[in-house]
């Protein structure tokens, strides 16, 4: 049955994770779940402690731009505004620094690390002397750095800052096993299903340390963030 041979794929796919050399480094899939529980964390601290607002779902900020602005209030618009732009010039800007930074010593994908590391701790650093509104606004920008710079996992398309697209991707692979019992259909929908829990885990993670942080809970994604930098470097070619 379905449910059972996804089980086991899904331990497959964790015990073979080490072993799926033929993908870039930074498409494999402890990277992949690195950067979902990162995502997780980032948003679990945001709904907590600024007004239950996400800063990677643009979607949600573009409907109640709408709503806000239908209502005449134009000042709360401005603040679903604002993070939306930043999130597209967080995109460009990663644009940027491929076109800008060749590859040597760092990678692509570390050095769009680096950016939104450092930008994530001076943010904590400055976060007391900022409006909220600004603070999810930069935190969108970062957030775009990350979506740009990993855009696959294992060759497939994927979305490290949420999970509406993954889920689609659970579904999509479940349904194309069910009529063609396709072994890498199901294998996907495992690998994707994987994601979808690290986006959990991050989220439980970060509300069960801000127990004890509490405001500066958001250093915690710092760790992940180092940790997914040191991952990237391929001491295969040496």
């Amino acid at each position: 049955m379905i449910p059972s041979e996804l089980i086991i794929n899904l331990v497959t796919i964790i015990l073979t994770m080490s072993e799926t050399l033929t993908h870039p480094i930074h498409e494999r899939l402890p990277i992949a779940l690195l950067l979902a529980t990162h995502s997780g964390f980032i948003d679990a601290y945001t709904f907590q402690y600024h007004a239950e607002r996400f800063a990677s779902l643009q979607t949600g900020n573009i409907i109640q731009a709408g709503i806000a602005l239908a209502k005449g209030h134009f000042n709360d618009a401005l603040s679903f505004i604002m993070p939306i732009l930043f999130f597209l010039l967080g995109a460009a800007f990663n644009s940027m620094l491929k076109h800008t930074f060749k590859v040597g010593k760092l990678s692509i994908q570390q050095h769009s690390l680096l950016v939104e590391t450092i930008g994530i701790a001076t943010l904590v650093v400055f976060r007391t002397h900022i409006s909220g509104t600004v603070f999810i606004t930069l935190l969108s920008f970062f957030l775009a750095i990350q979506l740009d710079a990993f855009p696959k996992v294992q060759g497939l398309p994927f979305t490290s800052v949420m999970s509406t697209g993954n889920l689609r991707n659970v579904g999509v692979n479940l349904m194309q096993y069910f009529y063609t019992r396709e072994h890498s259909a199901i294998r996907n929908a495992g690998l994707f299903s994987l994601i979808i829990l690290a986006f959990l885990f991050g989220a439980f993670l970060s509300t069960l340390i801000s127990n004890w942080l509490n405001y500066i809970t958001l250093l915690g994604s710092i760790p992940i963030l180092l940790t997914i930098f040191i991952l990237l470097f391929d001491y295969s070619r040496k």
